[in-house]
């Protein structure tokens, strides 16, 4: 049995999200990313409802190479709407296979009913099952 294959998402996933409003602006977002360490915020409206993801990548090419002021563009404007997710009782070499196919790298993770429940980065991938990092890297590579 191939490593991560009998680890769950639920596992490694990070639960403690950090997270943005669409009207926020996208400096406030890098903030949060800076101070909390991660790579990435999750947009959700009031009640948590999962609606975009913006990416350190995100605020690079869609803000800092357009000219675009930070303090003044909308999370809104530059986020991946409707980001694709996965199952927190996925399989976590599914989860490493899935995000070298989409070419992310981060997932957020639902619940059974739809519910964001958590985030799973290659990072995190990689630190618990390091034989992972040729589906996440090398695959990727010659794709």
């Amino acid at each position: 049995m191939a490593e991560g294959s009998e680890i769950k998402v639920s596992d490694v996933m990070t639960t403690d999200l950090v997270t943005a409003r669409p009207d926020e602006a996208v400096r406030d977002a890098a903030r949060k990313m800076a101070e909390a360490g991660v790579g990435s915020v999750l947009v959700v409206d009031e009640k948590g409802v999962l609606l975009g993801i913006i990416t350190e990548r995100d605020i690079v090419v869609r803000v800092v190479a357009r000219g675009l002021d930070a303090s003044k563009t909308l999370v809104g404007e530059v986020m991946t709407r409707n980001p694709i997710t996965i199952y927190d009782d996925a399989d976590l070499a599914a989860a490493a296979e899935y995000m070298m196919r989409k070419r992310i790298g981060h997932l957020p993770v639902v619940n059974s009913e739809g519910r964001l429940v958590g985030i799973i980065s290659r990072s995190d991938i990689v630190r618990i099952a390091p034989s992972l990092i040729e589906v996440l890297f090398l695959r990727s590579a010659e794709a």
